[in-house]
């Protein structure tokens, strides 16, 4: 797997970071005054803030002072979204079993917290693991996340979730590479992509398909649309006959609201031919459910050549005495499940249409 490169180590924090630190508002008051009674030092509930953080800031502190701090200024883990993959020539649970015990001693021994579950023929790792990102101040620089790896038995093999992060892709690509030697085969994987699929009314055709005709689902609502062209590029360094403004170049465009896709701005984009949509989120509701409206986002990560297809729900608004609750909750675990087959089904089928008429306007038969 891939070695993470974090850039210069930060060995300590200086007396301005803890003066900066607690004078934010996450650090509320008790957790100053806690950080004086380890050191027996009682303090009065009207001292002003800053005065606090002054006469701290000049003392000596430890791990277990910036670990107090940084856990009131960390960043909240958002909910990340799933990618999928079917893969085939592996068959059997216990051909997986011995990779992932392997790597999950090799992650451990890295620092991660691994947990390892099966459930017949499914099995699902569950990796906690930290990053660093330098550009955030002293204490929000370490974030502690987490994310899984699932395998999901299917016809021909399995369907291999993930968070949609580089972290769990390389974890994920890691575990794939030892199964591989464990069965001495190659393995097949088929994931989604438009790459091949050249035509950008085609490339937004798939979202509008899978939002409207989503097997199991009424769509409600679309609310976000993220549509895209490309920058031309010149032939040579001395073509500029591509546009009569080079500076001038509108990529992305981002609309949000109700009725999105019946919206003219939207429409007259995608008449255009070089606009397409790479991102789509929408509501719909089940045909045989109880009411709850499902708050669903799909999206290409690269949106130029159409790869890297996640999607998540991002939570959902439960009918209450005969009517959609206006608070939105975090989704379980079993609509999580309900919404991924569906949308794992219906975006290779669509894949797979939309290749085969790509193919069939490229060859005229269309």
């Amino acid at each position: 797997m891939k070695k993470r490169v974090h850039g210069p180590s930060l060995y300590y924090a200086t007396d301005k970071n803890v003066f900066e630190a607690l004078n934010q508002h996450k650090v509320d008051t008790p957790t100053v005054m806690k950080l004086f009674q380890r050191r027996n030092i009682i303090v009065g509930k009207k001292t002003p803030r800053e005065d606090l953080a002054k006469y701290f800031s000049r003392l000596t502190h430890d791990y277990y002072d910036h670990k107090g701090i940084a856990a009131r200024l960390g960043i909240a883990p958002r909910r990340e979204r799933i990618t999928s993959m079917d893969v085939t020539g592996v068959s059997e649970i216990e051909e997986l079993q011995a990779a992932v015990d392997q790597l999950k001693q090799e992650l451990e021994a890295g620092g991660d917290v691994v947990h390892v579950s099966r459930d017949g023929d499914n099995l699902t790792m569950h990796v906690q693991y930290s990053t660093v990102d330098y550009k955030r101040s002293e204490f929000t620089q370490v974030q502690v996340r987490d994310g899984t790896v699932e395998f999901v038995k299917s016809p021909d093999g399995f369907i291999v979730r993930n968070t949609q992060n580089e972290y769990l892709n390389d974890v994920r690509e890691t575990l794939l590479g030892k199964i591989e030697k464990a069965v001495e085969t190659s393995l097949t994987k088929v994931v989604v992509s438009l790459f091949d699929v050249m035509s950008p009314k085609l490339r937004s055709k798939f979202f509008h398909e899978l939002a409207t005709n989503l097997p199991g689902y009424v769509r409600r609502d679309v609310t976000d649309v993220y549509v895209y062209k490309a920058k031309p590029e010149p032939e040579d360094e001395s073509d500029n006959s591509v546009t009569d403004d080079p500076d001038t170049h509108v990529e992305r465009v981002f609309l949000r609201g109700n009725g999105v896709t019946r919206s003219e701005l939207l429409n007259g984009l995608l008449d255009e031919d070089d606009y397409y949509i790479t991102k789509i989120g929408w509501t719909a509701t089940e045909n045989m459910g109880n009411g709850n409206v499902y708050d669903i986002e799909a999206v290409f990560a690269d949106p130029k050549e159409c790869t890297g297809f996640s999607f998540i729900l991002s939570g959902v608004f439960p009918m209450e005495q005969g009517k959609v609750s206006a608070r939105r909750r975090a989704p379980h675990k079993f609509e999580v499940d309900a919404i991924s087959r569906v949308i794992e089904a219906k975006s290779r089928e669509l894949m797979t249409r939309l290749r085969e008429e790509f193919a069939g306007l490229s060859t005229g038969d269309a």
